[in-house]
């Protein structure tokens, strides 16, 4: 059975730096309506638990998953990218029929309303 979300070593560190940082439980992979191609994914510092997400655990981590969320995130890889200016978290999903230049959004199969002109949200 594929993994239901794959972290490369710098999101395993951006996690880590993150549950020490806010003394969260872990995080919060959600994916939600929004953004130019009609899904965003949301990620959120976990305070208390929600019984209903499904957890991942990992190197000592905790990625929670919100269940309506499964089904878009399943295989997805999350990163996360250094650059000069920052950081950001990064999705590569094979779900994902498009996605924003920005990688903000997504449209997950060609019967979801919404068009991805492919500029940034």
């Amino acid at each position: 059975m594929d993994k239901l979300l794959i972290l490369t070593e710098n999101a395993k560190d951006f996690i880590k730096k993150s549950m020490d940082e806010e003394k969260c439980e872990g995080v919060r992979v959600d994916v939600v309506p929004g953004g130019c191609c009609g899904m965003t994914y949301k990620l959120d510092f976990v305070k208390e638990v929600d019984s209903s997400d499904l957890l991942l655990e990992e190197d000592g981590l905790k990625v929670y998953v919100a269940p309506k969320a499964v089904m878009f995130v399943s295989g997805m890889t999350m990163d996360y990218v250094k650059t000069p200016m920052g950081g950001n978290v990064v999705f590569e999903n094979p779900n994902a029929r498009s996605s924003c230049g920005c990688g903000k959004s997504f449209r997950p199969d060609d019967s979801f309303g919404g068009g991805c002109g492919g500029g940034c949200c």
